[in-house]
């Protein structure tokens, strides 16, 4: 009974956790995807930019691309990287059809797509990423096979899908990103953009600097307009707030409906036990023997239950992986493997200390009997 309390605690402190990491983990990531902290777009597409460009919707204006390079002369910009907006284009896709946004992104600089992907291989030329909505729903379940590919022609290429976004219900969810050096070469002739030019640029700057980079920008009169980021952060953070405090809620509660469980075990155990125990005293074991065989039990038993709770939390969880996101429709960004072996190692000591601090007590208060007491006791 206690290694199976131990497991269904562990599997609830397990499965809570990991909610809340993995939506802190998503929140973090959609500050970086759809949070850059400046975007410079043509002089008088400012009022149009905000939302609508960093989340990939395509809309077609385009600036010099060397105006990046004067950018990164302000020694307060971290980073800068450059979008472009091609066609929107009908194709099938994945098994979807339907007319997608096509997006270049240059992925040595980006720091706001890549920080949504996991991905173990560098991203080649002719490789690209597809919104949920753009092929990524039916992909969703075949993404961790490596034996699946798909490839798909787009502007009279072969391109291969490196890996879907999990939906958002943002405009990601629509788009398909490829390589900058693709668009430019497929672009040859000023087919589908200008020639060196770029549609925005995406500044992330150093910690309240935005205002500061901003007005430098604005007096090198580079004929841009300049956004400061939407605070996509705040915002959801807002709106998963409640589920955040629920999952902490349970948390608590679950350590204290564990606590007592165990305790009201252990009190039960140590009254049935008392003759043994007395009998073990009068042949000689210490106070401190005894006190150490009980809360070694204690622990050995809890560890035990606590660990193939935690097991059984984590293999849930990544079995589902694609059903919970439609079900829940949460920003959730899952842990890799080592990192929730992390989290199910710390909910199973977690959960073993509980346990033997809970039965410390009940062991404790039968210890101060003398052995006599505790086997006349027992006899009853």
């Amino acid at each position: 009974m206690l290694a199976g309390s131990a497991a269904i605690t562990a599997f609830i402190l397990f499965t809570s956790y990991f909610f809340v990491f993995s939506m802190e983990k998503s929140i973090s990531a959609s500050a970086n995807r759809l949070g850059a902290d400046l975007m410079i777009v043509p002089k008088g597409y400012g009022g149009q930019a905000g939302d609508m460009i960093v989340s990939g919707t395509a809309t077609k204006f385009y600036m010099p691309g060397e105006i990046i390079n004067k950018i990164k002369t302000i020694s307060e910009v971290e980073q800068a990287s450059p979008q472009i907006y091609m066609e929107t284009l009908p194709l099938i896709c994945c098994q979807v059809e339907g007319h997608f946004p096509v997006v270049a992104f240059d992925p040595k600089t980006d720091f706001t797509i890549k920080s949504w992907l996991a991905m173990d291989k560098p991203f080649e030329k002719f490789d690209y990423i597809a919104g949920a909505e753009a092929g990524g729903a039916n992909y969703l379940y075949a993404m961790d096979n490596p034996a699946m590919e798909e490839v798909t022609v787009m502007f009279d290429k072969e391109f291969t899908m490196k890996i879907p976004l999990f939906p958002t219900g943002m405009g990601t969810d629509k788009t398909i990103f490829i390589h900058i050096d693709a668009a430019k070469e497929v672009n040859a002739g000023e087919k589908y953009f200008p020639e060196n030019s770029v549609s925005t640029i995406l500044v992330k700057t150093q910690p309240g600097m935005q205002e500061f980079v901003k007005r430098q920008i604005e007096r090198m009169n580079l004929d841009v307009d300049v956004v400061v980021g939407s605070g996509l952060k705040q915002t959801v953070e807002k709106q998963v707030l409640p589920v955040k405090a629920l999952s902490y809620i349970m948390i608590g509660l679950v350590i204290i409906m564990s606590a007592l469980q165990v305790a009201t075990m252990f009190t039960a155990l140590i009254s049935e036990r008392k003759k043994e125990i007395g009998m073990l005293r009068a042949m000689g074991a210490s106070r401190g023997v005894t006190f150490r065989i009980l809360l070694m039990e204690a622990g050995i038993a809890s560890f035990i239950g606590a660990s193939i709770g935690s097991l059984l939390g984590g293999a849930a969880l990544y079995d589902n992986k694609t059903l919970i996101f439609q079900l829940l429709q949460l920003p959730l960004l899952f842990p890799n493997w080592p990192t929730g072996l992390l989290i199910g190692s710390v909910a199973t000591l977690f959960t073993t200390i509980i346990a033997v601090v809970a039965a410390y007590f009940p062991v404790r208060s039968t210890l101060k009997l003398q052995p006599y007491e505790a086997i006349r006791e027992g006899e009853y």
